[in-house]
């Protein structure tokens, strides 16, 4: 037997009680589990068997009694017993990790009478799936390797107050017994009813019942055939109220309430058992591939293969697109069809309804009826800054929308140190603890994918001239006109070098007039609007240095998508470049179109200089994957769904139960 106490003052061992009814053959498992687990100091077996000794074999650590009643039983071991008291009235398979947590539980607050557990048959308290009994245990799991994972995996699961407790083990203070004496005679038939109501006389007390989250039992089906749990019968129900006015109305919200401090942790130990149900708003995907498209694919592929994700929906608008079919295949993910980013009928339930790029005028009403939690990326505010990307009212109105997303989405993801400090400047509601810095990953291009020549080169008879290269759409901050501009500098030295500006036009804020003016009459200026993913491979491949001239970005992929060809990137040091790329030896500490020729020229110059700018990029991009990526949002889900929504439904009023239909009727009319 082992001490009361180690030195951080947490007990460190309990007596175990086994109420053990009819042959003990049947109550083996139960007792021989118990005496393999390290903080179990003694097994008390209360059996109504009149030849013990035939049936059980003898152990030191076992002592069998045969007590009249359950009081007497409880009452007499906790008598002689300076540690808690785990009561087992049903056969139980405890882990084999013991109750470690538990019992930290008990012993930080002198005022907590009992500890339950997570079970498969506990009432109120079953798992995975609440209020529903399960014979079965969670697939892929036994008891051990269950409470193991709900242990070890981010957020930590805190204890959680319950008003009644549940389930075939129950650890309870000694202090519990002598403040009440133990069980009523009256419910001597029914152990399990007659925890409940010691522990609601307890409750008057100012006593607490907590849950343990953190530790799962097992209730074979095989040894005991259970019927349904005692506090969903209406004579126990009835009987318990008799004795307790104030039971059962708190104990049924808790059970019924998904944001309940127990439905709180309940969502978060089966996201940790059974893997997240993630659902990506991917409405962005059509006919073009932009950054935006590459990120969500490469997230959503990274999702798919994580082990604590169980299925990955995919929200569409249109039909799947080319570029996107080999991630959108995947065994785990399932493609969603929406109009106008709703739902329709029948939508399968997620855990976390993620829309990784800007937000636009949701539908929230619609979203939270699919997915308990609500998350938005902002990838940066460039275009909340600048307004020549939209006429003046639809300016304000994508204002609006940030400005909504950040108040209503239960969390935010920005993609760079930078953007948050963006959102802090702006005095956008940012919520800290629901703000998460997690980076994009740079790894969704090896370098060794296929690539085409783009057959606007062809045409212009540029197979084998050196040129500089331009990937991106032509909006006005990507400065497209300077990389014009640093061209005709370096073209004095050398004047067969060409540039290629790659990217879709946009519809308001572009460059198309000033890259016309700065490139009238010059035939080595190329515009492509557009290219596929095999072209930009090649102009990626074959370009002498991608030149990203541009002023405003949340991350910047470009320089590490030129690196993976071998390409070196020449930009200016800011923000969030500065940020994520902090080493690369050659940048420019301007947008003058001189300093950026400037810097172009010394790696022209040098092809070991290049070569250091390609490692340099490299290196930082090893900080940066999608896989990192995909982790830090898988806890950031988790840790969401482990607090309560940031808008919290109406409940229903007394004396109107359509009031909270009304209320929410009117709330999404607001919003939407």
């Amino acid at each position: 037997m082992g001490s009361l106490a180690d030195e951080t003052g947490v007990v460190d061992s309990v007596i175990a009680l086994v109420w053990a009814r009819g042959r003990l053959t049947r109550w083996l498992p139960t007792i021989t589990r118990l005496l393999a687990l390290p903080d179990v100091s003694e097994v008390v077996v209360a059996t109504d068997s009149s030849r013990p000794d035939d049936e059980l074999p003898a152990h030191a650590a076992v002592r069998v009694v045969h007590p009249r009643t359950f009081r007497e039983s409880l009452r007499d071991v906790a008598a002689g017993a300076d540690r808690p008291i785990l009561v087992v009235t049903a056969p139980t398979i405890a882990p084999l990790d013991g109750f470690g947590t538990s019992r930290a539980i008990m012993s930080a607050d002198l005022r907590v009478a009992s500890v339950s557990f997570l079970c498969n048959s506990a009432g109120h308290l079953s798992f995975p799936n609440r209020n529903r009994p399960n014979k079965f245990a969670v697939e892929g799991h036994d008891e051990t390797s269950l409470t193991r994972r709900l242990r070890t995996t981010d957020p930590d699961l805190r204890p959680v107050p319950i008003h009644a407790v549940a389930g075939p083990a129950t650890l309870i203070s000694r202090d519990c017994v002598v403040v009440t004496g133990g069980p009523d005679e009256e419910f001597a038939g029914d152990p399990e009813v007659a925890v409940v109501e010691m522990l609601l006389r307890a409750a008057r007390r100012g006593m607490r019942s907590m849950l343990d989250p953190a530790t799962y039992v097992n209730r074979p089906w095989e040894d005991e055939h259970w019927g349904p749990a005692p506090l969903t019968l209406q004579p126990v129900r009835r009987r318990l109220r008799e004795l307790h006015g104030f039971f059962p109305r708190l104990h049924l919200e808790q059970a019924q309430d998904p944001n309940s401090p127990l439905g709180l942790a309940l969502a978060t130990a089966r996201a940790k058992a059974q893997g997240l149900r993630v659902m990506i708003d991917a409405s962005c995907l059509g006919p073009v591939e932009n950054g935006t498209q590459v990120q969500t694919l490469a997230l959503i592929d990274a999702l798919a293969q994580r082990d604590d994700v169980r299925w990955v929906g995919v929200a569409l608008a249109g039909p799947i697109p080319r570029y996107a079919e080999k991630v959108l295949v995947r065994p785990k993910v399932e493609v969603l069809r929406v109009e106008a980013l709703r739902f329709p009928p029948g939508s399968p339930k997620a855990d976390v309804l993620h829309r990784p790029f800007q937000p636009s005028r949701l539908p929230w009403r619609n979203w939270r009826g699919v997915a308990d939690r609500i998350v938005l990326t902002i990838q940066d505010l460039i275009a909340y800054d600048i307004g020549a990307y939209y006429v003046p009212a639809e300016w304000l109105a994508y204002r609006d929308n940030i400005l909504a997303g950040v108040s209503m989405s239960d969390g935010v993801v920005v993609i760079s140190h930078d953007v948050a400090e963006s959102l802090h400047q702006e005095r956008l509601p940012v919520v800290e603890e629901r703000l998460f810095v997690i980076e994009n990953g740079t790894d969704h291009l090896t370098g060794l994918e296929e690539d085409e020549f783009p057959a606007e080169l062809h045409e212009r008879g540029w197979a084998a001239r050196p040129f500089l290269v331009v990937l991106g759409a032509n909006y006005s901050h990507k400065n497209r006109d300077l990389a014009i501009r640093t061209l005709r500098i370096l073209r004095e030295q050398r004047p067969d070098l060409g540039l290629v500006l790659a990217g879709v036009a946009v519809p308001e804020g572009s460059s198309r007039v000033i890259e016309a003016v700065e490139s009238f009459g010059a035939e080595e200026v190329i515009t492509i609007p557009d290219v596929t993913s095999e072209e930009r491979n090649w102009l990626l491949r074959h370009a002498e240095i991608c030149l990203y001239p541009t002023a405003a970005e949340g991350f910047g992929l470009v320089p590490f998508e030129a690196a993976r060809f071998g390409t070196p990137t020449v930009f200016a040091r800011f923000g969030p470049l500065a940020e994520v790329l902090p080493d690369v030896p050659y940048a420019a500490e301007s947008w003058d179109p001189a300093a950026l020729a400037a810097v172009c020229e010394e790696l022209l110059g040098d092809p070991q200089r290049s070569r250091d700018q390609v490692e340099a990029t490299l290196k930082a991009g090893t900080r940066y994957t999608w896989e990192a990526t995909a982790e830090g949002l898988v806890a950031a889900y988790r840790r969401l769904i482990a607090e309560p929504p940031r808008v919290l439904p109406a409940k229903p009023a007394k004396s109107d139960k359509q009031a909270p239909r009304k209320a929410a009727d009117r709330t999404a009319r607001t919003k939407e």
